[in-house]
């Protein structure tokens, strides 16, 4: 698939996510567009994001900035966005027009401005999959012009979908292949694949303070262990806040997520288990139970009068 646009970017504070996004998501591309800075502008281009949460965090985000302080660091033109540094430092660089070609293939990332090869990453896992394009307007305007996406193809064995569901318990449910609503009771609902280690990910959103939680590596059989759990509960200064492994490792977030959607990636392999809330790491553990070799994956609610809902529910095997 192939398009070019112009676009002249300015603050749009009222829109959930300031910027444009791609119309569908994408795994490997090339994309190239031209870019021009106003002075003391800041942009960013982030690939494989949800739309919700904080795309520069959550995605790959190629930063391109005005680098008038002069100085190496992870959020100048050409760094992959708190992760890596380009191989040099650009001149100031607003009021011209650049180039940007950039390649992301599985999780090797090749970036060249202006002809010249500055950024060759290899990303961490909680970085593969697919997602949508986006420009994120950081308040500050810039223009693009010959915007063009090359689609290559999808690689990546993912899941998602759960279908049929396994309700171990109660509560008040409404299923869909990946996504799921529970309420107003005690109950896990399990997904039908058997997963060992993978990269899961899902947007949630809890109301009136739920008591829930994500299973993995459990069963809807109740002779059969439930799994381990990365708990979702809104209150900041509870036991196991939201992104807790429960019972092993205590979530270090720090914004509360009670009310509003949120993304959620579990990664798992083997014993380890690494938790990111909205792209940000708040829970890992290299301990998780040796019994729990592989299972499904359980959508619980734990309270009355309290909602939790998951959509865009998916695995990356690895």
């Amino acid at each position: 698939m192939k398009f070019f646009a112009y676009f002249s970017f300015a603050a749009t504070l009222l829109a959930q996510q300031p910027g444009w996004f791609s119309e569908r998501e994408y795994e490997n591309v090339k994309v190239t567009f031209d870019y021009k800075l106003a002075q003391w502008a800041e942009a960013s281009f982030v690939l494989r994001t949800p739309k919700i949460g904080r795309p520069i965090q959550q995605g790959v985000a190629i930063f391109l900035a005005h680098d008038f302080h002069q100085k190496m660091g992870l959020y100048i033109t050409g760094a992959v966005a708190g992760f890596k540094a380009p191989t040099r430092l650009l001149p100031q660089n607003w009021g011209t027009w650049h180039s940007v070609e950039l390649t992301l293939n599985g999780n090797h990332l090749l970036l060249r401005h202006d002809g010249e090869l500055i950024q060759d990453a290899t990303l961490p896992q909680q970085k593969l999959g697919k997602g949508y394009l986006h420009f994120a307007d950081l308040l500050h305007k810039y223009e693009l012009r010959n915007f063009k996406v090359d689609d290559l193809g999808e690689r990546s064995n993912y899941v998602d979908s759960w279908s049929p569901w396994g309700l171990r318990g109660a509560g008040t449910w409404k299923t869909e292949p990946n996504a799921a609503t529970g309420s107003d009771g005690h109950g896990i609902n399990y997904g039908t694949p058997k997963l060992k280690d993978f990269l899961f990910s899902a947007e949630v959103k809890s109301t009136n303070n739920a008591n829930g939680g994500i299973f993995f590596r459990g069963s809807a059989d109740e002779k059969e262990a439930r799994g381990f759990e990365v708990q979702i509960y809104s209150p900041l200064d509870s036991v196991f806040p939201t992104g807790s492994i429960y019972g092993l490792t205590r979530s270090r977030i720090a914004i509360s997520t009670e009310g509003r959607w949120y993304y959620l990636q579990v990664l798992v392999q083997g014993r380890i288990c690494t938790v990111w809330v909205d792209g940000v790491a708040v829970a890992e553990t290299v301990e998780l139970p040796p019994t729990l070799i592989e299972g499904q994956i359980g959508l619980q609610i734990h309270m009355e009068k309290t909602q939790v809902e998951w959509r865009s529910i998916r695995a990356l095997k690895l």
